[in-house]
């Protein structure tokens, strides 16, 4: 519709022009036919077809051919030269000339012209139409063509998310299945905390997991889930991630720290928490890929009267935050990984696409070798 917009537009502005050209070699093909009469007529017996003619002689005497307006004896008495007069609703194209001692008036019936001019316009009309049509055609067969393939690979990659989430759905309800019988056969055999602890997290790790499932085959259905957003607090998903990394950070010789800040109520926003458990986690993991051994990543919590904000910082290798803005598209990864770790630069996007979802934004700062700082801001939820 926009390339159809265009060459209508062009094809308006073709016409005007024509249209204006035309009206001025018609306007000078008449004043010349006027001219020519004028040097040639001697007497008003026999005007030209649509032309009236009034000659006023030496003495003054004023005589008019038949049929002519009313206004052409007022008119050769007038100035001379070129004019444009209406007499009886019609209008004409007049020249006044003086010559040997008298003066000449032509007249000119302007409705052949006029109508001359009007098929024209018809004829352009018509010609501006089709021109739509067939560039509204065109443009719809030729955006299909190109959109057809993207359209396809988009349909393809919907039926794959789906296809594995759904093969992924009972593995994985089986293996929190059996997570939470191991965490319920340890709290009645009274087995150590630190154990109970870990089989507590893998319960729900494999909850977060299944969930995740679920968005991705919301996703792929390209369904609206605005429409499941419930009041999530923030500060208890972040104590649950940095929980949940806490025995594998400890692997890697990272400390996680998680704070929160003084508040009289707690941080509720408006989402899916499945899906910002899922930020959270990718921001964590994008900072312990980019940590030093004995380093601390921390996630932060803080809340003002209109935003929820969480801030992931390392001190590690660090960015420049002119650079920020690459790091969020999909496979797009900075230097600074940690030995045997491997970034496929998803992480980010997914961040990226979790915060547009839930009408929030995201900023970087940090320096290169002094760590890096992501801030997810979010809007409160109402009410709270």
């Amino acid at each position: 519709m926009q390339s159809a917009f265009v060459l209508a537009v062009v094809l308006l502005l073709v016409g005007i022009v024509l249209v204006l050209v035309d009206g001025r070699i018609r306007d000078h093909q008449l004043d010349a036919q006027l001219a020519e009469v004028a040097a040639e007529v001697d007497d008003i017996d026999d005007p030209p077809p649509g032309m009236a003619l009034g000659i006023v002689d030496q003495t003054g005497n004023v005589s008019i051919s038949a049929h002519a307006p009313e206004s052409t004896a007022g008119l050769a008495t007038g100035p001379a030269g070129y004019s444009t007069v209406r007499s009886a609703g019609v209008e004409y194209r007049a020249l006044v000339v003086e010559s040997s001692g008298r003066r000449l008036a032509v007249l000119a019936d302007k409705r052949p012209w006029d109508e001359s001019r009007d098929r024209v316009l018809e004829a352009l009309l018509i010609a501006e139409l089709a021109g739509l049509a067939t560039a509204a055609g065109a443009a719809v067969l030729l955006s299909r063509r190109a959109i057809g393939p993207m359209a396809a690979a988009l349909t393809v990659q919907r039926d794959f998310v789906a296809d594995a989430s759904h093969e992924l759905r009972a593995p994985l309800t089986v293996l929190h299945t059996r997570a939470q019988l191991l965490a319920r056969r340890a709290a009645r055999e009274q087995l150590a905390p630190e154990w109970r602890s870990q089989l507590d997290g893998l319960v729900a790790d494999t909850r977060a997991l299944a969930g995740i499932v679920d968005d991705l085959l919301l996703a792929a259905a390209a369904e609206d889930e605005s429409d499941r957003f419930e009041p999530v607090d923030v500060a208890a998903l972040c104590r649950e991630v940095g929980d949940s990394v806490a025995a594998y950070a400890t692997t890697r010789g990272i400390d996680i720290a998680v704070e929160v800040g003084d508040s009289a109520s707690a941080p509720l926003v408006e989402g899916l928490r499945p899906a910002l458990r899922r930020a959270v986690f990718a921001l964590v993991d994008n900072a312990m890929q980019h940590e030093k051994d004995g380093g601390t990543v921390t996630i932060r919590v803080s809340r003002t009267a209109d935003e929820v904000a969480v801030t992931v910082s390392d001190t590690g290798a660090g960015l420049d935050p002119r650079d920020a803005e690459r790091f969020f598209r999909r496979f797009a990864h900075g230097d600074g990984h940690r030995a045997g770790t491997r970034s496929h630069g998803i992480g980010l996007a997914l961040v990226r696409a979790v915060v547009d979802a839930h009408r929030g934004r995201i900023m970087v700062d940090g320096a290169p070798g002094r760590g890096a700082a992501f801030t997810i801001e979010l809007p409160a939820a109402q009410g709270e």
